[in-house]
Parts: C-alpha cells; structure tokens; sequence
C-alpha cells in the first residue's frame, strides 16, 4: 500500500480521520507523537499511529473509516490481517501505521489507560502519559526522548 509520494499528516488529517474512526464505531487509540500532541506536548511528526484492535470485525471498522484518504488505498487492505499482528502501513495522501504491539502491548492491554480528549470539538480516543510511556520502551532515540518528556509530564503531575 505505498503511494508514490505521502506528505506529513496535520492535526486536520487527524481530526478527519478521527471523525470517521469514531463514525465507523472502530475500536482504536492514537499512540506516537500525535497522541503526545492531543496531549499538549509537540513533537515533529509525519504520520498517524493508531493502536487497533486485532480482530476481523474491528479490521472492516477501520477500512471503511480510512477511506476518507484522498488515494483510497485503504481498500486494499484485508480485514483478515488484523488476527495475524503484523502491523500495516496505509500509504496514502498521508501515511497511517495500525499497530497491534508497540512494546508488547496491545489494545486490550491499554484499554485501563483509555482516555478521550476533545480536538477541536472531536473526541479523539487516545492513553494517558502512563498508557503512552509504556509505548516507548524501545532503544530509539526518539522513544527515548519521547519517554523523558512523558516521566517529567507524569511527574508533574500531568
């Protein structure tokens, strides 16, 4: 699912598809430098992370959903894949990765860390710095920078 060119995604991009995420009623939380975003915290990015849950249902959900890209690529992608784990990379007028395991941890396993925050008056379903921390233990640099900002916001008392 690779388009010949993907720009950096915006925060419209995100409310876009956060509204049809929710409209298709599939079950995802952003993760990655937008969730640090709907958080307050600004971090250059160029894509979305979604942590998705991996069932077929769930797969037929966010298909449909991530049709509201201009390049339709979503369409290729086969609800069956989201039972096997392996993450997919929507390619499209921006990139999309669905994520089943950042740092072995799951949708289920976040759930707990739920949170919704209002974007701009859409309801974006994201983790709390908590939930996040436990996304970036990983020897990335910038998991690990990503990780000193969540410890100093969670020690804040954020």
């Amino acid at each position: 699912m690779m388009a010949e060119t993907s720009r950096p995604a915006t925060a419209d991009d995100l409310k876009r598809i956060v509204r049809a995420l929710n409209e298709a009623g599939a079950r995802y939380l952003l993760v990655g430098a937008y969730a640090l975003f709907a958080h307050g915290y600004q971090r250059a990015t160029t894509d979305i992370d979604l942590l998705v849950e991996g069932s077929e249902a769930n797969g037929r959900k966010v298909r449909q959903a991530l049709l509201v890209l201009a390049d339709q690529s979503a369409r290729e992608i086969d609800p069956a894949w989201f039972t096997e784990g392996e993450n997919i990379r929507v390619a499209d007028e921006i990139t999309v990765d669905l994520l089943f395991s950042p740092c072995a941890q799951t949708y289920q396993m976040l759930q707990p860390y739920e949170q919704v925050v209002d974007l701009d008056g859409v309801p974006v379903h994201t983790v709390s710095l908590a939930g996040l921390l436990l996304t970036k233990q990983t020897q990335r640099p910038q998991d690990i920078q990503d990780a000193l900002v969540l410890r100093r916001a969670i020690d804040a008392g954020g």
